[in-house]
């Protein structure tokens, strides 16, 4: 993963993605491929996006669709997304292989965040979505407009 963080605007560009999966035998690559894909669009909008609200008092979603909880669109994600399988056969399934659903989703916002940490010298938001205000209050040295524990709140 490589990114590039604008330190005036806070904007997030992803320049450069490589997904690799363990999932064993590979029966149909273009369905891994769409796969490690989606889970890597999926895992962009978990990281940068997808800022979640919810009453604090009931627990009800302040956002019902997504005009007001963005996901990734084409515009968000590069323009070519690059992956590859290790292959090995599983041992423990007849066929060898692995499901590879979700773990592509988890394994890009993870190296997102770690990409957007490493540009900021090790600087954590221990919360996701990073959104471009919480880059900037992070470079302009003011407090973040959220404490810990009121991720998802309103």
């Amino acid at each position: 993963m490589a990114l590039e963080v604008d330190l005036e605007t806070g904007k997030v560009e992803i320049l450069d993605y490589v997904g690799v999966a363990d999932c064993g035998t590979v029966f149909h690559p273009q369905g891994l491929t769409q796969q490690m894909k989606g889970g890597g669009v999926w895992g962009i909008g978990f990281a940068l996006f997808e800022r979640q609200i919810y009453d604090p008092q009931n627990g009800l979603p302040g956002n019902t669709g997504f005009e007001q909880c963005k996901s990734a669109t084409y515009l968000d994600v590069p323009s070519i997304m690059c992956w590859d399988a290790v292959a090995i056969a599983d041992p423990q399934n007849p066929v060898g292989a692995r499901a590879m659903g979700e773990p592509p989703m988890g394994a890009s916002a993870s190296a997102i965040l770690c990409a957007i940490s490493d540009a900021l010298g090790g600087h954590l938001f221990n919360r996701t979505p990073v959104v471009p205000d919480m880059i900037i209050n992070y470079v302009a040295g003011r407090e973040q407009s959220s404490r810990p524990l009121q991720i998802h709140t309103a």
